[in-house]
């Protein structure tokens, strides 16, 4: 008996260890990974612009963060290989300007290059409603 709870118990850490490994998949179906000093990175999928990472970024930033609408999220280190998951370009974000950027300046590109971009939380989170119209 003593040995049966223990294995369950070493099945319970390890799926729970594997669920909290998992990344969170935004609604355009896009991965979303945190990162150790709180920024997140978006994987891109094949053929994604600048409107999906929006999209997962705005989606994460809302639904997980708890960002309110005109918080912005800003573009931290632009599209480049992941350093959390597999793909071939992924973008990072967080909610609070990187160094050498004023809070409050806005802008609104897609190419998805330029550290400092930022968007609301709500604007980038509609460009997810764009990807329900096209498909």
């Amino acid at each position: 008996m003593l040995k049966s709870l223990s294995i369950m118990a070493v099945a319970l850490t390890m799926t729970a260890t594997s669920v909290a490994a998992a990344p969170w998949v935004a609604l355009n179906r896009n991965k979303v990974n945190p990162l150790p000093d709180g920024s997140f990175e978006v994987i891109a999928r094949p053929g994604d612009g600048g409107a999906q990472l929006w999209c997962a970024a705005g989606d994460y930033a809302v639904r997980v963060l708890r960002a309110q609408a005109a918080d912005r999220i800003y573009i931290t280190r632009g599209r480049a290989a992941p350093e959390t998951g597999v793909g071939k370009s992924a973008v990072q974000f967080s909610m609070t300007p990187p160094p050498g950027v004023t809070p409050g300046q806005k802008t609104v590109l897609l190419n998805m290059k330029t550290v400092g971009d930022n968007l609301s939380s709500a604007f980038a989170q509609n460009y997810c409603n764009l990807e329900w119209e096209l498909h």
